[in-house]
Formats: C-alpha cells, structure tokens, sequence
C-alpha cells in the first residue's frame, strides 16, 4: 500500500505548522494515522543561545513502510519570532548580524523571565493546569509546532536548531508482548471507530495517539512559563506520558545531565534561588542587621541543597524531583479523558 502524500506526514518539502493544525489534520485521517507507529523519539538540546529543547520522532507508515520524520517543540511566541530571526541570520548574514539576532533573542528571554516570576504573594493553584495565578507562570501563549522531514531523515529538523546534542532516547518494541492495562483500554476505545487491524495489538503508539497525546498537554498547559512550563515541560511530558501510557524504553545518554539547564543552571535553581532571596529581603533585617548572615547563608542553601523541600544530593537527585513534579500534572489522566472525547466525537460524526 503506498502512503498518501499529505504533507502534515509525507510533504515534497519541509513542512512546519502549528501543533493545532498539525493535530487536526492527524485526526481528520485516523485509519491511516493510525498505521503510522511510533518507533523512536530522541530528546534535544540546542547548543545555541536559546539552549533549547526539543522532540524528533521516528514512525514508519506499516503498509508502505515508509519513514515519516516529525520534530515537536515549544517556545513562547515571541522566542519563536526572535529565534527565526536569529536562524535567518545564521544562513543569510554575517557574525555581526547573527550576534545582534542574537541579543534580541536573550532579550525576548530575559522578558519573558521578569514578567513570569512569581511574586511573593503568589497562591499555589487548585489545580496542575497552567493559569496566571501559579508560580512561573504567565500570559505569553506557547507557540507549540510540529515540523515534517521531507526526506524521512532528522536531518532538516536538526538544521533548524544548529549544533545540537541528544539527552535521552526513547524507544518501542513491536513484538507482541503483554499490552499493558493503560493500552488496553486505549485500543478498545479504538476499536470504536472500526480499526482494521488484526487480532494481535501492536504495544507502540501511532501518530493518532500521540496528537491526542499532545493536544491534552497543550490544552491543559496553554501558556509558556520560563520557570514552568518552557520546552524542556513540554518535551519531558510528552515523553513521560509515553513510558507511562505505552510501556516505552528510556536510555538516559551522555549528555542527560544538561536537560533543564540553562548556562549549565538547572531551571530549578534559578526559581529557587529568588523564591530564596524573596524570602530573605522579607526579613527584618533593618532592625536585626544580625539576620544577615544566617538569612543570607540559609538562602544560598535552600537554592542550591532544597527543591520543594527534597534534599538534594546530586544532578540525578534534581532530575528525578523534576520528573515526580511533572508526573504529579497526571497527564495520562488527561490523555485517557481526551481519546475517549475523541473517540465519542468520531462515533457521534459517523451516525
């Protein structure tokens, strides 16, 4: 069976949309959606100015057999608009040029930064969605995209972002072994819409699961917090719902230790350390000039050996506190409530 060319999976030439209308298009083809199975995704790290990171996925059209290449990501829109600029002028411009766009990107940053911190009289929310009274985040809406290789390699997605580095990969077995509860109950919604496969279930996801798997995510989290929910949230979500809904592999490689870092800072750190010094200025210390010492040392303590009241030992200690936050957000909650919200609207569409 030859795949179709629909270029939101088989494009002439790189293509690149929002995650919205990537998704929507995904959905509105979901028999041959679903012939198109996850095999690998890679986590990446830009080594640029923005430091950014991102998700390649690997899937092959079953039938055809054909490869389709996706890169997903997320950015603020006003860091995407800067960091166009910046990769405009990384092809077209001289080293002048590129360290103005340069500036303007860390600029764009920088602002987003102030105007997303938490201020001291913050609230924690009633619930893990993104809204404006939690801490870090804020009204900049996330720019989500979905970007398609038009020669089945991660080749042009790669070049998009310059000189890059993976941090973990994450990968799907076809063979037929027990199917974990989670997919059980996703391939009998499934069937709901006739799927034409046969009796033997394939454990991967398909690219059908994975835009109701990214649509949850975005509809839950809409808004882009440096200290929250940046592109690091969004990747490591994305891929700790697919270990956790569809039983995929996860090899930590060299390089994991630079994940949620930026200038070789864990995220954690920075949110820490002013939540710290907040705490400290709201100390009397005009009328105890003495509290200056232990409040300034206790300070520097609770950033650098505190994450939400965890001890931290080690690097390990701080991306394994960052994954129990993450996973506290039960995503694959919200993911089950989207299929079957899918799966409804594909049956009621059909009467």
């Amino acid at each position: 069976m030859k795949a179709s060319r629909n270029p939101h999976l088989f494009p002439e030439t790189f293509f690149t949309t929002t995650l919205d209308a990537w998704a929507a298009a995904i959905q509105q083809l979901p028999l041959e959606a679903k012939q198109c199975m996850l095999e690998q995704v890679v986590h990446y790290k830009a080594l640029s100015d923005m430091e950014h990171e991102f998700l390649v996925v690997y899937a092959s059209h079953e039938p055809s057999g054909s490869k389709i290449v996706l890169g997903v990501d997320r950015n603020a829109e006003e860091l995407a608009a800067a960091a166009s600029q910046q990769a405009s002028s990384g092809r077209t411009t001289s080293s002048s040029s590129l360290a103005s766009s340069s500036s303007r990107y860390l600029s764009a940053l920088m602002h987003i930064g102030t105007s997303s911190l938490p201020s001291s009289s913050s609230s924690s929310p009633s619930s893990s969605s993104s809204s404006s009274s939690s801490p870090g985040a804020s009204p900049h809406l996330a720019y989500d995209a979905v970007q398609v290789s038009h020669d089945g390699t991660p080749a042009p997605i790669l070049a998009q972002h310059g000189p890059t580095v993976p941090l973990s990969t994450l990968v799907f077995s076809s063979c037929p072994c027990p199917v974990a509860a989670d997919r059980t109950a996703t391939s009998a919604s499934a069937s709901a819409f006739s799927d034409s496969r046969s009796s033997h279930t394939d454990p991967r996801p398909s690219l059908l699961h994975l835009s109701v798997l990214l649509l949850a995510i975005r509809t839950h989290f809409p808004s882009y917090a440096l200290l929250q929910h940046q592109c690091y949230f969004f990747a490591r979500a994305t891929s700790l719902a697919l270990v956790d809904l569809f039983g995929g592999v996860e090899t930590q490689l060299e390089e994991a230790r630079r994940a949620a870092t930026w200038r070789g800072l864990h995220v954690s750190l920075y949110s820490a350390g002013r939540v710290a010094l907040q705490n400290m200025l709201l100390l009397p210390l005009v009328e105890f000039p003495a509290l200056i010492v232990p409040a300034g040392l206790f300070a520097v303590y609770s950033a650098v050996k505190l994450y939400d009241g965890n001890v931290v030992e080690s690097e390990l200690d701080r991306r394994r506190i960052s994954d129990v936050k993450i996973r506290e957000h039960a995503i694959p909650d919200k993911y089950r409530v989207a299929w079957q919200s899918f799966v409804f609207e594909r049956r009621e569409s059909r009467k």
